[in-house]
């Protein structure tokens, strides 16, 4: 039995897709060894028992763009990594995977990175030079000597692009949202991901643009938001301004495997607009349960869809291309079922990927 530590700006049950994918690669790797867990929280600072794991959750002393930094987390990194025989750190923003690597690497310890994103620059001027400038010294020397593991094949064709070789490893389905045999599709539109300002590349706001262009041709149609952040009023008041309030939906956060299938099996149609998308979770969910999905092509789990079949691949990102998109598929209630029965077969691919 090894001795591994897995290092992850947060961790599951906080944040979304993700901190689900750590948790299930520390689970499995639980069964044959013992694994600890050292990661931040935006709640407060504790150590949990999760499935027979110690998790340490560290206060960050501030966030930067969505990136936790503390010094205390690596003094309490330095202490962790002492005799480990395996580090394993999750890197979708800068700081606490470069930390992990450093001592790794200062003690001799083998480190594998798993790379969660296609890139840092966000469009946010100053930040994004600092991304520049992070990946070609910082990353570098994290990324040099660890074996990587890339959590999407778009991700993988990123890292390739700069010079690293990988190996691809899809998330897990999550098997614990299971078929909902009470639940009868409605005629509904559905969006599940985080609402925070650092998310705002999941185009939320584009989405309600879309649906409120469409809203008046298809009167019964809702739109459903699950999922919490710090943008949720800015996306609450933006559908009161375009007068489509009381049609749209916000559930706030669903952990609950059951619930969670009752949405998923409640909508027609599930949207993921985002600008980029290391993979995208709710797809494969979706599929599995039947809903035909609309996604951007910049998002990972694109390769599940089969344009025109269990879903739609949007030719362009903007409020005029998913609402062309939301137009076809709700006023075609057949092609919906069609598309329902093929999402359903379609998800088994996964298992293959």
């Amino acid at each position: 039995m090894g001795r591994v530590l897995v290092v992850s700006p947060y961790f599951y049950p906080e944040g979304g897709g993700l901190e689900r994918y750590a948790f299930s690669m520390a689970k499995k790797l639980s069964e044959e060894h013992d694994v600890e867990v050292l990661c931040m929280t935006r709640g407060e600072e504790r150590v949990d028992e999760i499935e027979g794991m110690r998790v340490y959750r560290i206060k960050p002393a501030l966030i930067v763009s969505n990136t936790p930094l503390s010094i205390k987390f690596v003094l309490k990194t330095a202490k962790m990594v002492k005799n480990r025989d395996l580090v394993i750190a999750h890197t979708p923003v800068p700081f606490a995977a470069d930390v992990a690597a450093l001592f790794a690497k200062l003690r001799g310890l083998p480190i594998r990175i798993v790379y969660h994103t296609v890139g840092l620059e966000k469009g946010a001027g100053l930040l994004d030079l600092i991304a520049r400038i992070y990946s070609a010294t910082v990353e570098r020397l994290t990324l040099r000597g660890a074996e990587i593991t890339a959590v999407s094949h778009v991700v993988w064709e990123y890292l390739k692009g700069r010079g690293y070789n990988s190996e691809v490893s899809y998330p897990p389905m999550n098997l614990d949202i299971g078929l909902s045999e009470s639940t009868s599709r409605g005629k509904v539109i559905l969006f599940v991901g985080q609402l925070g300002r650092y998310h705002r590349f999941k185009n939320v706001g584009m989405l309600i643009r879309a649906f409120a262009g469409v809203a008046p041709l298809f009167p019964d149609w809702e739109l459903w938001i699950v999922g919490e952040g710090d943008m949720k009023k800015d996306y609450a008041h933006l559908t009161s301004r375009l007068g489509v309030s009381e049609r749209v939906r916000f559930l706030g956060r669903v952990d609950d495997p059951k619930r969670l299938a009752e949405v998923y099996s409640s909508a027609g149609i599930l949207v993921l607009p985002s600008a980029f998308e290391s993979f995208g979770m709710v797809i494969p969910e979706a599929l599995r349960l039947g809903t035909p999905v609309v996604v951007s092509p910049s998002v990972g789990a694109r390769v599940l869809v089969s344009d025109g079949k269990n879903g739609l691949v949007l030719g362009g990102l903007s409020p005029e291309a998913l609402a062309t998109a939301l137009e076809l598929l709700l006023g075609n209630q057949k092609l919906l079922r069609k598309m329902g029965r093929i999402a359903a077969s379609s998800a088994a691919s996964y298992a293959s990927l």
